[in-house]
């Protein structure tokens, strides 16, 4: 009887497992990094990666000793006076056409905002006639649209909102009268009242014109401030 054969031991190899790496594959391109907003909204659902070291002074060296409370407090301090000026020359500023808006003339009230020339004191008169629709008359549309115009270009969000705002309700109210005047008959004989809303109506037309232009051009916005220059933009669209 012929010996049996031995049979060889076989020894298993366990697959080795390679963990995934993050280069990237010949020819991908790198995912997009997330751009930054060009100008920063009043109001924000998610932080935008603001540093508090960019709102501090920058240090001189790294071994700077950390500064004793007299220094903080100066450092804190740094500013407060000019703030203080800046917001008591807009107090007096909002009290003068206070004064005037008391009288019960709002227009004039509106002039002397205009004149001080700062857009702050007209978007806080603004958000007031916005509130209230039926102040407005087509005295007013004649002094207020060219701030408009600096509003809507504005790099202020509440200033831009606001500025919209106002457009649409002149747009909505005082449109259909601009349109009505400038395409009737003339009158016969001399009616002074006509005449001066006539040309009340003209210049509102020549302003809400210029306006177009800024408002097509920011119609493709993304986002509130697109819709509503969308808005805008069609509520204009009888102008043409």
């Amino acid at each position: 009887m012929a010996p049996m054969a031995s049979s060889t031991p076989v020894n298993r190899v366990e697959p080795t497992i390679v963990p995934p790496t993050n280069r990237l594959l010949p020819g991908a391109n790198p995912a997009p990094s997330k751009a930054k907003p060009p100008v920063i909204l009043a109001s924000r659902n998610e932080p935008i990666g603001l540093k508090a070291s960019d709102f501090l002074p920058p240090a001189k060296n790294n071994n700077q000793p950390a500064l004793n409370d007299d220094d903080a407090l100066s450092q804190i301090r740094k500013g407060h006076d000019t703030m203080c000026v800046v917001l008591t020359s807009r107090q007096k500023n909002l009290d003068t056409v206070r004064a005037v808006w008391s009288s019960g003339d709002i227009k004039t009230s509106l002039d002397s905002a205009v004149t001080i020339n700062d857009l702050s004191i007209i978007v806080d008169i603004l958000n007031i006639l916005n509130l209230k629709p039926s102040l407005w008359k087509l005295d007013l549309c004649t002094s207020i649209l060219p701030q408009i115009e600096k509003l809507l270009q504005s790099k202020y969000e509440s200033y831009v909102q606001t500025g919209c705002t106002s457009l649409k309700l002149i747009l909505q109210r005082f449109l259909p009268l601009i349109a009505d005047n400038l395409t009737a008959a003339p009158s016969v004989g001399v009616d002074i009242t006509r005449e001066e809303r006539h040309q009340k109506c003209k210049a509102c037309y020549k302003q809400l014109r210029n306006l177009r232009n800024v408002v097509k051009s920011k119609a493709g916005l993304v986002g509130r401030h697109g819709s509503a220059f969308r808005e805008l933009q069609l509520l204009m669209a009888t102008l043409d």
